[in-house]
């Protein structure tokens, strides 16, 4: 039973990513994802980062309800008591990823880093855009996936560096630079 409602957790915040991907799409378009003469505008990151993720838990929520009707296929195929009870008694086993993370751990996880995105959005207006993404990183890598401090600050310095370059000197799309007014 606990099995189940961790895969219905798991679908649900799934499907919220998806609306999150959604909304990320919708927001981007209003920014405009393409400028004059066919350039790309500062809506293009959002429309696609959000196209993509709506894309991939939309088709994560479809892969879990096939496992779960695959799962039911095979219990009314087996025709013995002693095959079904095994097949059962593994079903109630929680997956298990690669990090050693169970899906109620992957989904606080995803629910920590939904507040820290959150919180990342409203810290743009404060510090700007640059800085903000610097916050959001180090702080998902430290305290969601608890990496150490020190190369996750050069990570993140590096991805900043790397933001800035195309974002604001390549494409010259204004980044929000806040009251502090740098970057």
């Amino acid at each position: 039973m606990e099995s189940a409602r961790l895969k219905v957790a798991g679908i649900a915040f799934t499907a919220v990513l998806a609306a999150v991907g959604v909304a990320a799409v919708l927001g981007g378009l209003s920014y405009g994802a393409f400028g004059e003469e066919g350039r790309i505008g500062p809506g293009f990151l959002p429309v696609m980062a959000g196209a993509l993720v709506a894309l991939f838990a939309i088709s994560d929520v479809a892969s879990r309800m096939r496992a779960k009707k695959h799962l039911a296929d095979e219990r009314e195929l087996l025709l013995d008591d002693e095959s079904a009870a095994e097949l059962e008694a593994e079903a109630v086993v929680p997956d298990v990823d690669i990090f050693g993370r169970n899906q109620k751990q992957r989904n606080l996880q995803l629910v920590a880093v939904i507040g820290i995105l959150i919180a990342t959005l409203l810290l743009v207006s404060l510090i700007g855009f640059i800085l903000a993404f610097g916050v959001l990183l180090v702080v998902t890598a430290v305290f969601v996936e608890k990496r150490k401090l020190l190369p996750s600050l050069l990570v993140a310095v590096v991805a900043l560096g790397v933001a800035y370059l195309v974002f604001g000197v390549l494409l010259r799309v204004p980044l929000p630079q806040g009251l502090l007014g740098i970057f």
